[in-house]
Formats: structure tokens, sequence, C-alpha cells
């Protein structure tokens, strides 16, 4: 395997050489640059003809739901020995931290939560004690949501491990690595949260190519929490 690796590599130096590349005296950042921009032109080149593999968007939106399952996977160890149950609870206490009051439906937003599921949670968090709620002064068909003492010590509890969490799930990206992957983690966050927000049917079914149901499309948006 190792021969071949390098019989492949000489091979790609040939290349880089008869495109113009100083082999003399070879340096390793234009020599990976002509490799990135050679190979994006020949997946450009390729994606003309008839698909064999996974779609690059496809295996884009894979990775990113293991990247979501990673972090689960290490939030559990985190949480296992506090009051807090999921990275959902920890999104709500982190939404309200320290202070803040809030519509549920504007926590759930904030978390990218859907209602149903949402106010599972939060109906959990209020048992438990580490929310309370209370009337809206300005509109009686909603409730305000804040963190009790004991969701504040709860968030505390688990502070040194979240940060620990989150260098783990960086792994060893350097840093320019991880401004790079921020700037378009938050270019997909902006493209999608407004879609999310609206939670329209219609667009929803037409950019998933779904059928559309006439029967019940708004009965969750219609109900406010």
């Amino acid at each position: 395997m190792r021969t071949a690796f390098l019989r492949e590599l000489l091979d790609l130096i040939e290349a880089f050489e008869r495109e113009g590349g100083d082999t003399n005296q070879l340096d390793k950042e234009s020599f990976a640059s002509w490799l990135i921009t050679s190979r994006h032109a020949s997946a450009k080149k390729q994606s003309r003809q008839p698909a064999t593999g996974p779609r690059l968007n496809g295996l884009i939106a894979m990775y990113l739901s293991f990247m979501g399952r990673y972090a689960q996977f290490y939030g559990r160890r985190v949480f296992r020995d506090s009051k807090i149950y999921s990275d959902d609870d920890w999104g709500i206490l982190v939404s309200l931290f320290p202070d803040l009051q809030m519509k549920k439906i504007e926590v759930l937003r904030g978390c990218i939560m859907e209602k149903s599921s949402g106010n599972e949670v939060l109906k959990r968090l209020l048992k438990q004690g580490l929310i309370r709620e209370k009337p809206h002064p300005d509109d009686r068909r909603s409730k305000l949501v804040m963190l009790s003492d004991a969701g504040r010590a709860a968030f505390m509890s688990v502070q040194n491990g979240i940060e620990r969490l989150s260098d783990v799930v960086v792994a060893d990206l350097t840093e320019e690595e991880k401004a790079t992957l921020l700037h378009l983690l938050t270019k997909l966050h902006l493209f999608h949260k407004p879609i999310f927000d609206e939670a329209d049917e219609k667009t929803l079914g037409e950019m998933l190519g779904q059928a559309i149901h006439e029967d019940g499309l708004d009965d969750e948006n219609a109900e406010k929490v």
C-alpha cells in the first residue's frame, strides 16, 4: 500500500510540474493549493456525468448529522450526574441564563426546537423546578419562563464539562480552520433559521419534494404558546 501511495504522489507531483509548478524548491502550500484546485475542477467535470456514488450535498448533510450525534454522545457523559437530562435541557437553560424572561415560543425558536417536542421539555423542566413561569404582563394568552435558583445552579454545575465538551468536539482543528468552519456554519444557520421560524408547510413541501395535504396545514402554528 505504501508503494502505491508513493507512486500516486509522484504522479501528482509530475502533473503539478507539467502545469507550471516549481518542483526544484517544492513549496507545500503551493502544491496543496494546486491539488485542491485541480481536484475541485475534476469534481466539477465529473458532476456533469451520471453520479455513481453519494452526492457531495448528501455527504455534507450526513456528516453534519454525525457531528450532532457526536456532541450528544459526549453531552450525555457531561450531564450524567446533574439535573440536566439532555442537550435540549441545556439549550433552554443557556437561552434563559442568568435572568432572562421569554415567551415559551421564543425560547423554543432560539433553541431550534419544534413546538410539540419543545413543550414536553419545558414541562419537564418546570416539573423539576429548573425553570418557572408567570403570566405575561401584556398578553393574557402567553406566559413568560425564566430560570429558578435551582436552574441556575444546574447550569453552573456543568459549566466546566461543557467547556471541555466544546474543546473535544472541535478536535484538532487549527484556529484558521475553526474560523472557516464557524463562517460556513453561520452562513447555513442564517439560511435555514427563517425557514424554520416560518415553518410554512407548502414551502417546506416544495423544498423537499413532498406532496402537500390541505387538511391541518397550520394546526401547529395556529396554537399560540
